[in-house]
């Protein structure tokens, strides 16, 4: 196969056949009648047919051009009558057939046995007893194998299924069978699936792997099972060109095959599921005269006929379970061998269903970028003039085929200047005809996953799960469940547990909310522009109860004057978000909002506040809670902090960086706080002891907190802390003696204090995570690791930088057998003493800055890397392995 940027175009695995139908008989016996009828009805009815006393010029090389006859034909007849086996030339033909047939396994051979009987003809008894069939006791060896080869030649296409034909019959009725037969086989070729393909070949590859699997609970020692595969990925993306492509790949490998199209679309019709079911039994069965009437005897017919053999068949375009109950029940409905794949954007529609699911990815942008050239400039790659704006569409995109196709269509034969209009124009008007495509998915959401959907693409893209789960949640939104059916409708993806989203899907939702009201801004349900929500929050458009969220990045704008009485209306606000859309911040912003200090919110529906500078001392008198979920307010005015009333939904409170801040108090009525983040309150100078009240809190984050004197005992009450910061606070002097109560902290963050020695005993700590006490201050700040028995168990440890001299090493040092990595730089030491071979675990030493170090002794095999930069005066290492990354800087 070609990379995966090689262009393919539609086209089958073997030349085109030059004729539909070869017709084969014996002239004497049908000529003038069935056979004559036959040939007017194939010639009638379109088909190219070859018919030897018609075709062959008198005179000519006959076996020759029989031959290439033959071998130019898809469709072979062979009218099998009374004197057939009597010609030598009609038992030629036959071998000639089959051997092609064995050369071929696309073509089709169509017995025909007119007035005898099968089995005869088979068996080679009655009317097939012939002396071409039964050699004479002189013949020689090379006539008897010429016998051998026409009696197998005749067994072979006697075996095929078949039409009989005897005095009772009703030829007309057949003829119109035969050919009905004739034309759904020849029909049913290779799909046409256009020109400029780019990216197919890997793909086609990656899911024809597939097929060497086996289907579920199917034995090993079964040689060929039933495979179902599935193939899902979001709308655009190439799911029905690829299911013709793998069509197109099998089909001449199936004597039955269908190919069912846009299934979900067909089945909103009034008998669609019906006419479906009738679509797959006539591609199966084409001489099937049964009418099928309702779904259910559809069912019984199906199973009964897709039994018989092996079939390839493709589901195009799914969207409801029930179109697949109805089409495909299950592995037992299938023969043998048989190959069934299914498209779907929903992914939970196959996931059960199916043996392997594959999700068709998006184009790369080496792929996407010739796709978009093909059809913008008809060729593979874009000129120099054309480069760097291609790019841009491109990336636009974002490898979606059907975007590609769709704007270099829209862009072919224009000039250069007119591209850059277009490209100005898609951030304001997105391409409608590609919108519209996914359009159709999201109005088959229900309301609730509508909403969610549009929550993530206005606000909410790019951020963790877990936290959009939580936050929506609080408005009885089933938000694990609707992300999740969202994502199985390939509506959204989850990446390292962030909610991820097509930019063309965004711009979908943008679009959706817009068209709410296209010129009214205050009565549209979200407002992310900045622009728009200057506008209404400046009172040019009044906001109004249909607001359910806002967010403006104050970095798009110079200042705002927010307006209490533009808020007034929007009871229903849910969302707030008042941010600098920057991931640097100084800490020195000036506030861009500015406010009256009779400033309200408007809504006691919000679940989720954040305000970067909120400018005001303190939280308005009104404010309501009440479903608050996270507050999170960094480089706040705010002075004291404490919520009056209980508010049950809180699970975050961020007020990081707010200087001025000097209480926080209250935490009683937050009892299921998670997270409390303070970090750079450099004002604060107490916590309140009702932090102890805070059984689910996880985390507590107080670094660079340089005017907190101490902690409250109460702390050590917290029993699900996990993660517990105080760096930088100089001026903490003591950590509580209870503090290795908490039984579920794994982290603690303590360096640049002045707590001194750290606390005894610090208990059940299971694993200690970079870190620990590092940089305490004092000339005799080690620990005493007798007193510290959880540390048995620390697999990493950092101790640098803690003034520790020869000395003051304890001798219980070397028992931490499960350290892997060990960090001492920046310690006066000057002899590492030699029972460091007993770690036998460590994979890191770290020395670094032991600008005494003058020997090392021999160090444990387990070690992988050593680094010794800036050890100025280490002159003797006594044995260093070869496989050993060696840092040294001397």
């Amino acid at each position: 196969m070609a990379s995966t940027s090689t262009k393919t175009s539609s086209s089958s695995s073997n030349l085109p056949h030059k004729y539909d139908v070869f017709l084969s008989f014996r002239g004497e016996d049908t000529r003038t009648n069935f056979v004559d009828h036959l040939y007017a009805g194939l010639v009638a009815n379109g088909f190219h047919t070859f018919r030897d006393d018609e075709q062959l010029e008198r005179g000519g090389e006959i076996a020759s051009q029989l031959l290439d006859a033959i071998e130019e034909s898809r469709v072979f007849i062979v009218v099998f009558s009374e004197n057939y086996a009597d010609s030598r030339w009609c038992l030629n033909e036959l071998l000639a057939i089959i051997d092609t047939m064995a050369r071929d396994v696309s073509k089709i051979v169509l017995p025909i046995f007119y007035h005898v009987n099968p089995s005869d003809v088979r068996h080679q008894r009655g009317s097939y007893a012939t002396r071409h069939t039964s050699p004479v006791e002189d013949a020689d060896d090379d006539e008897v194998a010429m016998i051998e080869d026409w009696k197998y030649a005749l067994t072979e296409v006697a075996n095929f299924s078949g039409y009989p034909v005897d005095p009772n019959t009703h030829e007309f009725q057949l003829l119109e069978n035969i050919i009905s037969e004739i034309s759904s086989r020849i029909n049913r070729g290779p799909l046409h699936v256009g020109t400029n393909l780019v990216g197919v070949d890997i793909r086609l590859n990656e899911i024809k792997k597939l097929m060497s699997i086996k289907s579920k609970d199917v034995p090993e020692d079964v040689p060929e099972d039933v495979l179902m595969v599935g193939i899902c990925g979001l709308d655009g993306v190439g799911k029905s060109t690829m299911a013709k492509l793998i069509y197109n790949e099998l089909c001449d490998e199936f004597k039955s095959k269908s190919f069912l199209d846009k299934v979900g679309d067909v089945s909103k019709g009034p008998h669609g599921l019906l006419d479906l079911q009738q679509q797959l039994l006539c591609d199966i069965s084409p001489r099937g005269e049964q009418k099928i009437s309702t779904l259910d005897q559809g069912i019984r017919v199906l199973q009964r006929k897709l039994r018989c053999e092996k079939v390839l068949l493709v589901i195009d375009g799914v969207n409801a379970k029930e179109q697949l109950e109805k089409l495909a029940g299950g592995h037992d409905w299938f023969a043998e061998g048989s190959r069934i794949f299914i498209t779907s954007r929903d992914k939970s529609l196959l996931e059960h269903k199916v043996d392997k699911l594959y999700e068709l990815p998006e184009l790369n942008r080496c792929e996407a970028l010739e796709l978009f050239s093909w059809h913008a400039l008809g060729r593979s790659f874009p000129n120099v003039d054309f480069y760097n704006i291609s790019r841009h569409f491109v990336e636009y995109c974002q490898g979606l085929p059907l975007a590609l196709k769709v704007l270099g269509n829209f862009l072919c034969n224009k000039q250069h200047n007119e591209w850059e209009r277009e490209l100005s124009n898609l951030d304001k008007e997105p391409n409608v005809e590609i919108l519209d495509v996914f359009k159709v998915s999201f109005d088959g959401l229900p309301l609730t996953s509508k909403a969610i959907f549009l929550d993530i693409a206005c606000f909410f893209k790019g951020e963790y799960k877990d936290f959009i789960i939580k936050i929506l949640k609080s408005h009885d939104f089933d938000a694990e469940g609707g992300i999740r059916f969202l994502q199985n409708r390939c509506l959204l993806t989850i990446s390292n547990g962030k909610v991820g989203m097509h930019n063309l899907i965004q711009k979908l939702g943008h679009k959706i909310v817009r068209d709410e009201s296209l010129r009214d801004k205050g009565i549209r349900s979200r407002l992310w522009h900045h622009i728009d929500v200057q506008d209404v929050l400046e009172e040019r458009m009044k906001g109004t109860k249909s607001i359910e969220g806002i967010f403006l990045d104050l970095l798009k704008l110079d200042n705002i004057n927010l307006s209490t009485q533009a808020m007034t209306d929007m009871t229903l606000l849910r969302l707030l978000k008042i941010f600098l859309g920057s991931e640097v911040v100084s800490g020195e912003e000036d506030c861009k909002v500015s406010i009256t200090s009779d400033f309200k919110f408007p809504s006691g529906n919000l679940c989720y506040l954040y305000w970067h500078g909120y400018p005001l001392n303190s939280l308005p008198s009104n404010f309501d809670p009440a479903k608050l979920v996270e507050l999170n307010m960094p480089y706040s005015n705010i002075r004291k902090f404490g919520l009056g009333k209980m508010v049950s939904n809180l699970t975050a409170i961020i007020l990081s960086h707010s200087k001025d801040l000097a209480m926080v108090s209250n935490f009683s009525s937050t009892p299921n706080l998670e997270k409390l983040i303070l970090e750079g309150c450099t004002s604060l100078r107490e916590i309140d002891p009702s932090i102890g009240d805070l059984e689910r809190l996880g985390l507590l984050d107080l670094k660079e907190c340089k005017s907190l004197g101490s902690l409250p005992d109460s702390i050590c009450n917290l029993k699900s802390l996990k993660t517990l910061y105080l760096s930088g606070c100089s001026e903490l002097n003591g950590l509580p003696k209870d503090l290795g109560n908490m039984t579920h902290l794994t982290e603690l963050y303590a360096n640049r204090t002045a707590t001194g020695a750290p606390p005894s005993p610090i208990r059940r700590i299971r694993e200690f995570l970079i870190r620990p006490f590092s940089g305490l201050q004092g000339e005799r700040a080690y620990p005493s690791l007798s007193s510290l028995p959880g540390l048995s168990l620390l697999r990493e440890l950092d101790l640098s930088d803690c003034y520790w001299w020869d000395a003051e090493i304890p001798d219980d040092f070397w028992r931490l057998y499960s350290l892997e990595k060990l960090n001492l730089s920046g310690n006066p030491i000057t002899i590492m003493p030699a029972s460091i071979k007993e770690l036998s675990r460590l994979k890191v030493l770290v020395l670094g800055r032991c600008k005494r170090l003058q020997s090392l002794p021999k160090l444990p095999p387990s070690l992988q890397e050593l680094d010794a930069h800036e050890c100025v005066s280490l002159s003797y290492v006594v044995e260093v392995s070869l496989s050993l990354s060696l840092s040294l800087s001397l």
